[in-house]
């Protein structure tokens, strides 16, 4: 008598989007955390990657370690990705919407966070490091009337030598907002803030 037993390894997605975290940037900022340049990988999954799935992850995605950044994956391996967002949270809403293109449900493989990170409070926003450079260490030569604008979604823009204050957030504000993602119908609205500017 002979029995045979098969077994089966399926992954399994969950039936919706993942549970993520809504802190979103408002006004007014209270804080403005920054970070060192280069991010550390968390890596969320045991999986493995196929090959131009892994090719992607290594290639593109973990290319500098820019943070904030997500990786998500379908169950067929499909994915979305995105680095040099403003905050974790927008990030992990990007690179799922990405991800969704490819497939109906998607989880997040990875993420890259700056080293010292910590979640945002009310009041908080943070920046990529390409965003903080600006922010952290403004042109003297920018004078005094200048602002800068930033978004979630990595959208930024800092202008300077402009006559009133207002005059400048103004064109922060709009040169900004230029810049946010919109080919994304279901990614919630992340608007361009003023923050204060050194």
């Amino acid at each position: 008598m002979f029995i045979e037993f098969a077994l089966s390894l399926t992954l399994a997605l969950p039936e919706t989007h993942p549970s993520l975290t809504q802190v979103q940037f408002t006004e007014p900022v209270q804080e403005v955390l920054t970070y060192a340049p280069q991010g550390q990988v968390n890596v969320m999954s045991g999986l493995e990657l196929p090959s131009g799935t892994a090719e992607a992850y290594q290639e593109d995605f973990l290319s500098g370690t820019v943070y904030f950044g997500a990786f998500a994956i379908t169950k067929d391996f499909g994915y979305g990705y995105v680095t040099g967002a403003n905050s974790l949270e927008a990030a992990r809403e990007i690179a799922t919407e990405e991800c969704l293109k490819q497939g109906p449900r998607c989880l997040i493989y990875a993420e890259i966070t700056p080293n010292g990170y910590v979640p945002l409070a009310p009041g908080q926003v943070s920046m990529s490091a390409e965003a903080a450079g600006y922010y952290t260490n403004p042109d003297p030569s920018w004078g005094s009337f200048r602002a800068m604008a930033i978004s979630e979604d990595g959208a930024y823009s800092v202008v300077w030598n402009y006559g009133p204050p207002r005059e400048a957030a103004d064109a922060a504000l709009s040169d900004c907002d230029g810049y946010t993602i919109d080919d994304l119908p279901d990614l919630r609205s992340m608007p361009c803030i003023l923050i204060p500017f050194k």
